[in-house]
């Protein structure tokens, strides 16, 4: 296997590797939103179906002692209209004007008792409207739970729209890297079908092959716009369209395509830049891998 072919499947393996921490991240997140979510709204269904109930109950009690007041209104009429007929007929009917009076009596008390049940159910009402005032508070609440919910999820969602910039940079990085590959096999192809003549070598000579050269390392020393100048050069085997990918620390960011060569320095310029970075005086270039 070629080292080309070896660098290209680390690179897929890595792009593999970092595309499917992404995709587990990210599915772990917008699944733990979802479920908060949820239970945010049930909580809120559950509060306003209780509420309602709450609502639905008070208003059938206040039909229902409405409709004992008018009740007793009937009930009270009657008897007056009673004690009109025995103020008229007192003197015929004195004993019996006792009794209308006993009963008129009776209708004061239970008045008195209307009216203090009345009074109860009016503190009733009035306790009622107070939880109904807790109630609306407690929504307000929630709607602002539920705001700074959403302000989460478009932070979460400007955060994904960031990788996913970050995801094409990294595939359009990858598919050059292809091309490269293509170009480099298309051209050991080509240097395969040249014919070779093999000199023999002399007698008591061991031939030795050629030896490949690693990785070539160096430093960025001046920066003028988007030209370059490296401290590396002919003798560390650097040539004119060489391109060196540039690091600060373990951070990747972009690349620089040498156009001029010299024993000990090379020149060139920026042909690609990451999202969010920019090549600076001290970022260490490389060209090929170990």
């Amino acid at each position: 296997m070629s080292t080309m072919t070896k660098v290209f499947v680390v690179l897929t393996s890595v792009v593999a590797i970092v595309l499917s921490c992404l995709t587990v991240a990210t599915a772990a997140r917008w699944s733990n939103l979802k479920d908060q979510i949820d239970s945010y709204q049930q909580l809120y269904q559950a509060e306003l179906v209780k509420r309602m109930n709450l609502e639905g109950i008070m208003a059938v009690s206040l039909a229902m002692k409405d409709d004992a007041l008018k009740e007793k209104d009937r009930l009270l009429a009657r008897q007056e209209e009673e004690v009109r007929r025995v103020t008229a007929d007192l003197a015929a009917k004195t004993l019996d004007l006792a009794r209308e009076t006993n009963d008129r009596v009776a209708a004061e008390a239970g008045r008195k008792k209307l009216e203090e049940i009345l009074q109860v159910q009016t503190e009733e009402v009035t306790a009622s409207r107070k939880y109904q005032q807790q109630l609306l508070a407690d929504n307000i609440d929630l709607q602002t739970r539920n705001q700074r919910l959403a302000s989460r999820v478009l932070e979460l969602t400007s955060q994904t729209t960031i990788l996913t910039d970050e995801l094409r940079n990294a595939q359009e990085k990858l598919y050059a890297a292809e091309q490269k590959v293509k170009e480099l096999q298309q051209s050991l192809a080509a240097d395969t079908r040249r014919p070779v003549v093999e000199k023999e070598a002399p007698s008591g000579v061991v031939p030795v092959a050629k030896q490949v050269a690693g990785p070539i390392r160096g430093e960025i020393v001046e920066l003028d716009g988007r030209y370059v100048s490296l401290n590396v050069g002919e003798t560390s085997g650097v040539v004119p369209g060489m391109t060196f990918m540039v690091y600060r620390g373990a951070t990747y960011v972009g690349d620089v395509q040498v156009e001029m060569v010299r024993p000990r320095e090379s020149g060139g310029k920026i042909t690609m830049v990451a999202t969010g970075q920019a090549v600076q005086r001290g970022d260490q270039v490389i060209y090929g891998l170990e």
